[in-house]
C-alpha cells in the first residue's frame, strides 16, 4: 500500500512538470500575417492573420481586401474570422479556421517563419 501511495505521488509530481515541457516557450507563440499568393479573382489581395497564445484559444482572420473601391479607396469586401484551441501534431500545430477545417503550421527556425504545405500554401511572417 506504502507503495502505491509513493507511486501515486510521483506520478502527481512528474505528470504536470512534463506537460510544462511539452509547452514552453514554444516559437509558435506571437502574431503572424500572410498574403496568399496567385489568383485571387475578383479580390486585390487576400490576408490571413494567426494569433497563437499559450494559455488563450488561437484567433485565425482571413481578409479580403479590394483596391480602387469607392471613391478610389481600399476596402475590406468580405472577412472570416474563427477562434478556435490549437493543437500539437507531431512536428506541427493544427490551427482550426472553421468548425470543421483546419490549418497545419509549421514552424522553420532558419527564417524564423511558419508555413503551410496544403492548400492554400501560405507562408507567415512574425508581427514585431
Amino acid at each position: 500500500m506504502k507503495k502505491l501511495i509513493t507511486i501515486i505521488l510521483l506520478l502527481a509530481l512528474i505528470v504536470p512538470a512534463a506537460a510544462l515541457a511539452v509547452t514552453g516557450d514554444s516559437p509558435f507563440f506571437g502574431r503572424w500575417i500572410a498574403q496568399k499568393h496567385g489568383s485571387t479573382a475578383n479580390c486585390s489581395a487576400i490576408l490571413f492573420y494567426l494569433s497563437i497564445s499559450k494559455y488563450t484559444p488561437c484567433s485565425f482572420f482571413k481578409l479580403w481586401i479590394q483596391e480602387g473601391g469607392d471613391f478610389m479607396s481600399p476596402s475590406i469586401e468580405k472577412q472570416e474570422m474563427y477562434d478556435g484551441h490549437w493543437e500539437i501534431v507531431d512536428d506541427h500545430l493544427r490551427i482550426p479556421t472553421s468548425e470543421i477545417s483546419y490549418i497545419d503550421v509549421y514552424y522553420d527556425k532558419e527564417s524564423d517563419t511558419l508555413y503551410t504545405t496544403e492548400w492554400p500554401v501560405l507562408t507567415f511572417v512574425k508581427i514585431p
